[in-house]
C-alpha cells in the first residue's frame, strides 16, 4: 500500500496514510500495527483497504474515501460537495471561541460549507444563537449532518450573500466566514487531490476581482453586526492588506490581520464602533 501511495506522495506522507487507512478499517492503531505487522486481515476487510487505497492512490483526499476528518475534537463528515476543513481553519475557530467564553449573544457563519465552524462554535458556545449560511444546498445538507452528529443546534440557511441577505434583521454579536478566496491562477501550484476533487465554487474567485467576498463581508458587517460586535474571517495571504482596506476606522475598529501557527498572515479581526 505504501509503495502505492509513493506515487503521489513523499515516503512520509505515504507511511502515515497507509498507517492511516489501516486504522480505519482494521481498528488497530501505529504501535499495534507494528506488533501485528505478521497477522492477516479478514478477507472483507482486506477488499475495503484494497478499494479505499485505490482511491487514495489516484489523488483522491483519504478524507473523502473514509468520509469524514476531525477538526476542533470533532468528527466532520466530509465529502465532495464540501471542502476538506484545514488546519488554519481550525486556529480561526480556536481564536473565536478563546476569545469570547461565555458569549450568550448571535453569531452567524457565512459560507458555511461542512459546518466545521458553526458546530464547533456550537459546541463550545452553548449559551449563543448559531446562524449558518451557504449557498448550495449539498453543502448545507452535510453541515445538517454535521450539527446532529455532533448534538449540536444550528440554524442554517440557504442563501447566495452575494445576491442576498436572509438574515438582514438579524442583530449578531458575532460574524465568522472562510469564504472563496484563491485566485485562479493559483490553480497552477496546487495539488491534484485539490483540483480533481474538491468544490471550485468554495474555492476560487476571478483574478480580476479576488476580494469580491471580502466586499460583501464588509458590508453585512456594516449592516448586521451590533456595536462591539466582532467580525474574524480567513483570508488569502497575500491579500492580507488589500482586506484590511475594507474594513473602514469610520466604521470598524481595532482592525488586525492575524498570523497562523507558521507565521502566514491568514486571518482578519475587527470590531463594530
Amino acid at each position: 500500500m505504501r509503495q502505492m501511495f509513493e506515487k503521489i506522495y513523499s515516503a512520509g506522507e505515504a507511511r502515515l496514510l497507509s498507517s492511516l487507512l489501516l486504522e480505519e478499517y482494521t481498528g488497530l492503531g501505529r504501535a499495534r500495527q507494528l506488533a501485528a505487522a505478521n497477522e492477516s486481515v479478514a478477507d472483507n476487510k482486506l477488499e475495503e483497504i484494497i478499494k479505499a487505497a485505490e482511491r487514495v492512490s489516484m489523488g483522491e483526499p483519504w478524507q473523502y474515501v473514509i468520509g469524514y476528518t476531525t477538526f476542533c475534537d470533532k468528527k466532520i463528515i466530509v465529502n465532495p460537495a464540501v471542502l476538506i476543513p484545514r488546519p488554519e481553519t481550525e486556529e480561526l475557530t480556536s481564536i473565536i471561541i478563546a476569545e469570547n467564553t461565555g458569549f450568550a449573544g448571535i453569531v452567524i457563519d457565512y459560507c458555511t460549507g461542512s459546518g466545521c465552524i458553526a458546530v464547533s462554535l456550537a459546541s463550545a458556545l452553548p449559551q449563543a444563537d448559531i446562524h449558518a449560511t451557504d449557498i448550495s444546498y449539498e453543502a448545507l445538507s452535510v453541515a445538517k449532518e454535521n450539527a446532529a452528529l455532533n448534538n449540536v443546534t444550528v440554524q442554517f440557511h440557504h442563501s447566495d450573500i452575494m445576491l442576498d441577505n436572509i438574515l438582514a434583521d438579524t442583530k449578531a454579536g458575532i460574524i465568522v466566514s472562510n469564504p472563496p478566496y484563491v485566485r485562479e491562477k493559483e490553480k497552477a501550484v496546487m495539488g491534484r487531490n485539490v483540483i480533481a476533487f474538491e468544490p471550485h465554487g468554495a474555492l476560487f474567485v476571478p483574478d480580476n476581482d479576488p476580494l469580491r467576498f471580502y466586499k460583501r463581508l464588509a458590508a453585512l458587517g456594516t449592516s448586521t453586526l451590533i456595536a462591539g460586535g466582532r467580525i474574524y474571517l480567513e483570508i488569502n495571504e497575500e491579500l492580507g492588506e488589500e482586506t484590511a482596506s475594507l474594513f473602514p476606522d469610520e466604521i470598524f475598529r481595532d482592525v488586525s490581520l492575524l498570523r497562523d501557527l507558521f507565521g502566514r498572515i491568514r486571518f482578519i479581526k475587527a470590531i463594530r464602533r
